[in-house]
């Protein structure tokens, strides 16, 4: 029944505050050229940030190259981070530009849609395979908001600034992709059952 949880929403995570604080002392310390800081934001980080490549990109290797280039992209331009606003939401948004773009390349270079050839290893998370399919099946930005807010457990608001969207368009992305996938997961529930 993780569906079911998937598609209901998610709980608030305990601890936030103690890790904001953490956050903006690795975060000081990066821009002192601290490098273990970096390490430390790469053990943080890599994880959910492979997921969420993989899951917007579909290709292990894209993914891989996509949090790389996040990484490398944040070293560069720490300098750009506003004190004060959650480190995280700007990190996450360096990797979805990141994604975004290797997306526009991928798409310019073969003509092909965006979420074309999506077939990458195993689901970087225990989803049920049909609910799987499903999220894949969704239109581009409807799956990355669907992905951030039920996989990823990202605020609306941080997925708003991530994306560049109004939080009333996240709302709607992710309402319609739940409409979706209950349609197209209910004949598959059907046919299980039986």
């Amino acid at each position: 029944m993780e569906q079911i949880a998937v598609l209901e929403g998610r709980a608030e995570t305990p601890g936030s505050r103690d890790i904001l604080m953490e956050e903006e002392d690795v975060v000081s310390r990066c821009r002192k050229g601290d490098l273990s800081a970096y390490r430390d934001l790469y053990i943080r980080y890599e994880q959910p940030f492979l997921r969420t490549a993989l899951r917007i990109l579909g290709r292990p290797q894209e993914a891989e190259d996509a949090v790389q280039e996040t990484f490398l992209k944040l070293h560069r331009g720490i300098g750009h981070y506003r004190e004060g606003s959650k480190f995280s939401t700007y990190f996450f948004r360096i990797l979805i530009n990141t994604c975004l773009d290797l997306l526009r390349k991928r798409r310019f270079e073969t003509g092909s849609p965006l979420n074309e050839d999506t077939a990458g290893g195993s689901p970087p998370r225990e989803i049920d395979p049909a609910l799987e399919r499903a999220i894949e099946a969704l239109p581009e930005r409807m799956k990355t908001c669907f992905y951030l807010f039920a996989v990823e457990e990202l605020r609306l608001n941080d997925i708003a600034r991530s994306l560049d969207l109004s939080v009333g368009a996240v709302k709607a992305n992710i309402h319609h992709a739940r409409v979706k996938l209950r349609r197209n997961l209910t004949p598959v529930e059907k046919e299980n059952a039986s």
